[in-house]
């Protein structure tokens, strides 16, 4: 399973980057959960099932703070400076941009892709 992040820099070109999805804090639950660890990606605010019928390849648009999985097939991202990857059935994303980052989700594979993704609001700022 392979996982990748999405960042936006100041002037909102965006940027992929490969995730390690073990680098995030585990916690290892208690009694018969002992060995069984959680991590918390984000708050989500929205679930969305996403369908990709094969050959689609929508224009770029905005990415929202979210974290998407492949349940079916393979979605195609790019973002906004050409950057490209290929997730398979059960690889991630953790898109981390503000208003400004763009992205495009396309198929160039055979038949349907689902892509779950949920939003999460923008970490808010400490003020």
């Amino acid at each position: 399973m392979a996982a990748y992040r999405l960042t936006a820099d100041d002037q909102g070109r965006t940027h992929l980057e490969p995730l390690d999805l073990f680098a995030w804090p585990f916690e290892n639950g208690p009694g018969d959960f002992k060995g069984v660890g959680g991590a918390v990606m984000g708050d989500a605010s929205r679930v969305m099932l996403m369908r990709f019928e094969s050959g689609s390849r929508p224009t770029q648009h905005r990415a929202v703070p979210s974290f998407a999985v492949v349940l079916e097939g393979e979605v195609v991202v790019n973002d906004s400076t050409g950057g490209e990857v290929i997730l398979q059935r059960g690889d991630a994303i953790r898109v981390e941009t503000t208003g400004r980052g763009g992205w495009r989700l396309g198929n160039r594979g055979e038949g349907y892709a689902l892509l779950a993704l949920a939003q999460m609001p923008p970490a808010k700022s400490a003020e």
